[in-house]
């Protein structure tokens, strides 16, 4: 139960930055004020999602990676996390937040470029690291049903 709590809890933190990142994108170049606007308020309410699915997945990874295991594939997935939340806590919140604030005042000058290249590339980076991890992960459950499977086998033989 753990194992899929944190596997869908990841995919759709996954997926809620995917679709932040290609919103953004697609508003900027195609969108209006109105349009990049009603963007930047719909991610920062999204934010409300987005968080609580970051931090089950992070607390359901710690959970499934405990310190008696010491895979390096399992420390390699630790600390992607690690940098994929940092990054979200200290740069991708605080641009969404600062982008929203600029939409609705207009200002759609240089200081909202800049942050928003910065929103671009650490939503570019969180979405690999995220991507890795969940990557990881299936290969993780596919040996752990490997091995349940041989533990089967080899019980039930004579």
């Amino acid at each position: 139960m753990k194992t899929r709590v944190h596997a869908v809890a990841g995919v759709l933190a996954l997926a809620l930055i995917s679709l932040f990142f290609t919103a953004s994108a697609v508003v900027e170049i195609f969108g209006d004020d109105a349009a990049v606007r009603a963007v930047k308020t719909a991610v920062v309410f999204a934010l409300f999602v987005l968080v609580p699915c970051m931090a089950i997945t992070g607390a359901t990874g710690r959970s499934l990676g405990a310190p008696r295991r010491r895979a390096p594939l399992i420390r390699r997935k630790q600390r992607r996390m690690a940098a994929a939340a940092a990054i979200g806590l200290l740069v991708l919140v605080p641009c969404a937040i600062t982008l929203r604030i600029f939409a609705d005042d207009g200002r759609f000058d240089t200081t909202f470029a800049v942050v928003q290249a910065v929103e671009f590339l650490g939503g570019a980076v969180n979405i690999t690291l995220l991507g890795l991890s969940a990557r990881d992960g299936r290969l993780l459950t596919a040996a752990a049903r490997r091995r349940k499977r041989q533990a089967a086998t080899v019980a039930v033989q004579p």
